[in-house]
């Protein structure tokens, strides 16, 4: 089985977000999108760190989130796979209210950080809401 391609993946060593931060979340936005399915396999450490130009202990860094947040499973010698999606926790709607303010306000201050208004968001948003 052939790793995935991540040379369509950018890293902004200037948006004030980490890198292993960014890396975890274009893993995550190809597992959303599809790109990525359960045991697929990943760029090895050494690759990844050369496509991306960024330290090997960034990638390293990044895989090991990934793995402790179940999305990933390394193993030794083989490299690292897409896992099976983990549950969805059940929340109250308390819960969920708190969980959807604290993740659109990351998501605005990113947004922001980046040029990007609120209104071009909701209206992808909104599109990808018709497509799913």
């Amino acid at each position: 089985m052939e790793p995935l391609d991540a040379s369509s993946w950018k890293i902004e060593f200037h948006s004030g977000i980490p890198v292993y931060k960014q890396i975890i979340h274009q893993v995550q936005a190809a597992i959303t999108a599809g790109r990525l399915k359960e045991g697929d396999q990943l760029p090895t450490i050494r690759a990844l760190h050369q496509q991306l130009a960024v330290n090997p202990n960034t990638v390293a860094k990044a895989y090991r989130e990934l793995e402790h947040l179940g999305l990933l499973s390394a193993e030794h010698g083989s490299g690292c796979f897409v896992s099976a999606p983990p549950p969805a926790p059940k929340r109250s709607a308390t819960e969920t209210r708190a969980k959807v303010d604290e993740l659109s306000a990351r998501f605005a201050a990113e947004a922001r950080s980046h040029g990007i208004s609120l209104e071009q968001i909701i209206q992808n948003l909104t599109q990808r809401k018709s497509h799913v």
